[in-house]
């Protein structure tokens, strides 16, 4: 560790009233010229993420070209930290990373189900982060394609969605207005017609309805089945059209029968696809 002084900023917010009141803090210190640890405390949400934001981009700003996000005192992650975590990754030039550290438990099962762990270094301490960014110890390449930033975000998202599905026919209606929202999926649907409204009722409009198939079951059947799919095209990057065609095969004609209540078509939908 470097003897210089840690440059400290510390922000004080009010968590959402169903976890309580609680602080949150964001400490961030040079370990070397390139490399500054960034230590989050309390929970990551749509009050605080913007501070995250805030402090990544005036590090990057300010001469790091390494950076370490320390969440092992972190409670709380939703998907609006998530896509500040995106959005800075997208934005890194060629000679800056981002890892990320100590994540607890149930964060590090958010990053997980989000599909966000593919895209970021991951480690489950800080000083493995650190040996990482001084080239000490190698880390294993995450396999398949990485997701792009459509992707990680619109997974994040789902993270947060599924679990209010009421059933199988909701999970794929949730799936189908977050694809029409994101990335090139997205245009494609809009070109077809599909309407990103959600369908009043859909246990109604879709009799029949099974029981859901599970937030995290059917996210990693998702990405892996996406990771596939982008493999097969010798793909660079997971993209949108990629999970679009994972979904399909995941909920077979229960998409069909959203898709359908949608305005859309599955067969004009997959060939356009696989053009």
């Amino acid at each position: 560790m470097s003897a210089d002084t840690p440059t400290i900023a510390n922000h004080l917010e009010s968590s959402d009233a169903r976890r309580g009141a609680a602080v949150f803090a964001i400490d961030h210190h040079a370990v070397d010229e390139r490399t500054t640890v960034v230590a989050v405390e309390g929970d990551l949400d749509l009050a605080s993420a913007p501070m995250l934001k805030r402090v990544l981009v005036e590090r990057l700003g300010s001469g790091a070209r390494s950076l370490v996000v320390d969440l092992s005192r972190v409670r709380f992650l939703d998907s609006t930290a998530l896509g500040v975590l995106v959005g800075v990754h997208r934005k890194l030039q060629s000679d800056e990373r981002v890892a990320i550290a100590g994540a607890p438990t149930p964060v590090q099962k958010v990053l997980e189900v989000s599909g966000l762990s593919p895209s970021f270094q991951v480690f489950p301490a800080l000083d493995d982060a650190l040996d990482y960014m001084r080239g000490e110890v190698p880390h294993d390449t995450p396999a398949g394609p990485p997701l792009t930033g459509d992707v990680t975000l619109m997974l994040g998202i789902a993270s947060t969605a599924m679990p209010f599905a009421e059933s199988v026919e909701d999970e794929a209606e949730r799936w189908l207005r977050l694809l029409r929202r994101h990335g090139e999926a997205g245009f494609l649907l809009a070109s077809l017609g599909v309407s990103e409204a959600r369908l009043k009722g859909p246990n109604e409009l879709l009799p029949g309805a099974r029981p859901k198939l599970g937030v995290s079951h059917v996210i990693e059947n998702v990405i892996a089945g996406a990771g596939q799919i982008a493999t097969r095209r010798e793909a660079a990057k997971v993209s949108t059209t990629d999970v679009l065609l994972a979904v399909i095969e995941v909920y077979g004609d229960v998409f069909d029968r959203v898709l359908q209540a949608h305005g859309g078509n599955v067969d004009e939908l997959t060939g356009r696809l696989l053009d």
